[in-house]
């Protein structure tokens, strides 16, 4: 019997072991957001230590690939809703550590970007096929490009994330199952990524951050773990279309640093880098990095997108969207690591 028929939803969830699908996966089990809700995780590798922990909760984790469209379909049979994303940059690094599979004059950064259009593609036709598809989420990025009308065109990652939007917009069996997730930049950047996003501890004992930009401009911040199931339930609760910003608060970084150094009683400043200095920390992509601070101080995060709305905006329309905030998942982090 079909999940349709006998009335049991199937959520299934790309990207299961990623930062994005787990922190959905978990929620919905910790939170019991939809408790008549099957779950079930898709991964290249069911053998790995997270999809064996995502096991353990209950949940069912299937194998398949995104260049593989006949397991895709497999992983979503009986799907009611889909939630959908793709990793720029597992692509991009893989091939700046393998530069024999570019093509004369391709860089990494374009490289990845056909293949990730290609599973793209593959997600949608995938998706397409499923007869009792209710809804499908996209975790998608602004394109830079088509938002600056082409001043800023080297963000590929931002980009693709866009044209696959496109791609799933266009698709007559989608069109009207279709709603987007714009997250907003991690709040575990600093930890994951200290070189980049991180405090660093200076010769006066206090701690700087410094990023290519006026650290005044307010921008989307992220606890994926807290908030990334309820956005991804409360867009399914939506009507089709919706496109929401992943923002468990917008702050600006000036902001951020004065809230991450009164977390962990120590002084703390911001600083503009130059472009120089923060381009050696970043190797192969730093152009499009810079670019990325860059269209997001002169444009705002979603480029000015009329159709993109806050969380803020669907609580106003009843939608129960529960707070959280970056101070909290501040404290609530190890940051024995930078201090």
């Amino acid at each position: 019997m079909s999940q349709e028929a006998n009335g049991q939803h199937l959520l299934v969830v790309l990207g299961a072991t990623g930062n994005q699908g787990k922190a959905v996966l978990r929620r919905y089990t910790e939170s019991q957001l939809n408790p008549g809700m099957r779950l079930r995780g898709v991964t290249r590798n069911t053998e790995s230590s997270t999809a064996k922990e995502l096991q353990d909760l209950g949940i069912e984790m299937v194998c398949a690939d995104l260049d593989d469209l006949p397991s895709l379909k497999a992983a979503f049979t009986g799907a009611t809703h889909i939630f959908a994303t793709t990793d720029s940059n597992r692509l991009i690094f893989e091939a700046i550590k393998q530069p024999h599979v570019l093509k004369e004059g391709q860089t990494p950064r374009f490289h990845a970007r056909a293949i990730e259009l290609r599973h793209g593609a593959n997600i949608a036709e995938a998706a397409a096929s499923v007869p009792g598809l209710q809804r499908i989420l996209w975790s998608s990025l602004p394109s830079p490009k088509k938002w600056s009308q082409g001043r800023y065109s080297k963000v590929s990652m931002f980009d693709t994330k866009e044209d696959i939007y496109e791609i799933l917009k266009s698709t007559p069996e989608l069109q009207d199952k279709l709603s987007v997730l714009l997250v907003g930049f991690y709040a575990t950047n600093a930890l994951h990524v200290p070189d980049m996003y991180g405090p660093q501890r200076k010769a006066d004992g206090g701690y700087e951050l410094a990023l290519p930009r006026s650290g005044d401009v307010a921008v989307p911040i992220a606890d994926l773990d807290s908030d990334m199931g309820h956005w991804c339930h409360a867009l399914f609760h939506t009507e089709p279309g919706t496109i929401l910003v992943g923002a468990t608060e917008v702050l600006t970084w000036k902001q951020w640093v004065d809230l991450w150094a009164r977390a962990n009683q120590v002084t703390a400043r911001y600083r503009r880098a130059t472009s120089s200095e923060y381009a050696a920390k970043i190797e192969g992509i730093s152009d499009a990095v810079l670019e990325e601070f860059a269209f997001v101080e002169e444009y705002g995060f979603t480029g000015g997108n009329p159709q993109a709305v806050y969380p803020d905006e669907l609580r106003k329309r009843g939608v129960s969207i529960p707070r959280s905030s970056v101070e909290e998942q501040i404290r609530n982090c190890d940051w024995s690591s930078i201090l």
